[in-house]
């Protein structure tokens, strides 16, 4: 008889959901079905194949490879990265913190160079953040108290399905009894998203002055004018989002990969986060990465 396993965890991006159902074979080794989880999440748990690789494999030296025991693996691995004169480690979006921390200490053995994948997707966003902090909160947070939501440079629909319905636009939480209806949704991209479709208003900057427009919320925001027209964007746009931002109870940015990877990278992000450190004089509000992998940050 089939099993059902509740409160599941989906390990594909960093919503993290927690509430899928999954429902396996007698035998443990074949998933049947998968509830609650999106498309992309329903794929990860189907594409478990009873033919993959449960054991390491060594290369041969004729291009072939071999499998070999955990223990064989460990050895090997230790000697190379004994013998290696400055060693990468790199990896650790899909591994537990345990891990991380194991390979923290082996690195500092071995005198190795420590990275994960974040250097080539939010990287720019820690050099923001060392530099000026990061008023953030939890999802949880945005889920009960936030009545306006600035999506920038972010596209939530197709990278992280869930999101919306879970935590942004739709779920009504503690304080935000209405829902959807009780929510402002801003959209800050230069194409017109499936999440854009959603927004209340859609401003289409110009591909690369994201940094311009950042200038220019500053701007308004603290009662000064500014040009007819900051990258793309008309001035009366732009004084309606400030002014709908001023006016929240309490409101979160989220921006994705749209803010980091275009011209500014990490100056783009020090903007964003300074943005949200004026509209704090007025009100509450806080800034969040929309990040990749489950456990990216670590």
């Amino acid at each position: 008889m089939a099993k059902k396993i509740e409160n599941v965890g989906c390990p594909f991006c960093g919503v993290c959901c927690d509430d899928l159902v999954v429902t396996v074979s007698d035998d443990g080794k074949r998933i049947l079905e998968v509830e609650n989880a999106c498309i992309i999440g329903s794929t990860v748990f189907h594409r478990a194949m009873e033919d993959r690789h449960t054991l390491p494999r060594l290369r041969q030296p004729d291009g072939t490879y071999k499998e070999i025991s955990y223990d064989e693996a460990v050895d090997y691995t230790a000697k190379v990265l004994h013998n290696a004169k400055k060693p990468l480690i790199y990896g650790f979006g899909s591994t537990n913190c345990e891990g991380m921390a194991a390979a923290a200490k082996v690195a500092e053995q071995a005198g190795a160079v420590l990275d994960n994948c974040a250097s080539i997707c939010h990287g720019s966003s820690f050099l923001a953040i060392f530099d000026n902090g990061y008023p953030s909160c939890t999802l949880g947070e945005v889920k009960n108290r936030a009545d306006v939501i600035v999506y920038w440079g972010a596209n939530p629909a197709h990278a992280h399905p869930r999101h919306m319905s879970r935590y942004s636009i739709f779920p009504r939480g503690f304080f935000t009894g209405k829902g959807h209806k009780g929510r402002k949704i801003i959209v800050i991209d230069p194409r017109h998203t499936d999440t854009a479709q959603v927004a209340d208003i859609h401003l289409q900057v110009q591909q690369g002055h994201d940094y311009d427009l950042f200038d220019a919320f500053r701007t308004v925001a603290r009662g000064h004018d500014i040009p007819d027209v900051v990258a793309g964007v008309k001035k009366e746009q732009i004084i309606e989002a400030v002014d709908i931002m001023k006016k929240a109870r309490f409101g979160t940015i989220f921006y994705g990969m749209g803010l980091c990877h275009s011209d500014g990278r990490n100056h783009n992000v020090d903007i964003a986060i300074s943005l949200t450190r004026d509209l704090n004089d007025f009100t509450k509000w806080t800034i969040m990465a929309m990040r990749g992998h489950y456990n990216i940050t670590g």
